[in-house]
């Protein structure tokens, strides 16, 4: 017997019994393949798993004659303010801020823990908005109303002109580092 206690050692062996295994019948008929249905979000969020006669929609800002025709009466989106959401960007956003990391970086700019609910609000908000059943021009409207909110309530916040007197006509900086001029030493050497 060897080290494995279910084989046999050649010298062992016992004659080789033929072991009967049972015949199942073939099946004669083959089924067609069903089709399965055209799902645009599916193909969209997995595009190679898309059978080559299956088109998914252009990223183009551009409204197709098959497009509805309430896009075409809406405003342009914004080029200026991104159309997508990253949901994994924004967990490890959330995530980070609630880690003990997050909260040392708090502490060491900011003197004080920050509140992490914009971050989770951001990452549920791009959950909600990755697995709703809209279609994608109103999913990026709805990405692009959420990071236009968010520039309002940054730039209506306080900001460094509010600690620093902005410098009027003639208080320009003139020469700063010695740029354009010979820098000159208490000693008159040059």
């Amino acid at each position: 017997m060897s080290w494995w206690p279910f084989s046999k050692r050649n010298s062992d062996a016992s004659p080789a019994q033929p072991q009967i295994t049972p015949q199942i019948p073939l099946q004669t008929q083959s089924i067609p393949p069903t089709t399965a249905p055209h799902d645009p979000d599916f193909y969209a969020a997995h595009p190679h798993l898309a059978p080559p006669s299956f088109s998914t929609p252009s990223t183009s800002t551009a409204p197709s004659p098959n497009d509805a025709p309430s896009t075409t009466t809406d405003e342009p989106l914004d080029p200026s303010l991104p159309r997508t959401m990253s949901c994994r960007a924004a967990f490890d956003s959330a995530f980070y801020c609630s880690s003990l990391g997050g909260h040392f970086n708090d502490l060491y700019r900011y003197g004080q823990l920050r509140s992490c609910s914009d971050h989770w609000n951001d990452f549920w908000f791009c959950m909600r908005t990755k697995n709703s059943y809209s279609g994608r021009d109103v999913k990026e409207r709805m990405v692009q109303d959420r990071y236009r909110e968010k520039e309002v309530k940054l730039l209506s916040g306080p900001n460094s002109e509010d600690v620093w007197v902005r410098r009027g006509p003639g208080e320009e900086v003139r020469g700063a580092f010695g740029a354009g001029m010979g820098v000159q030493r208490d000693d008159g050497e040059r």
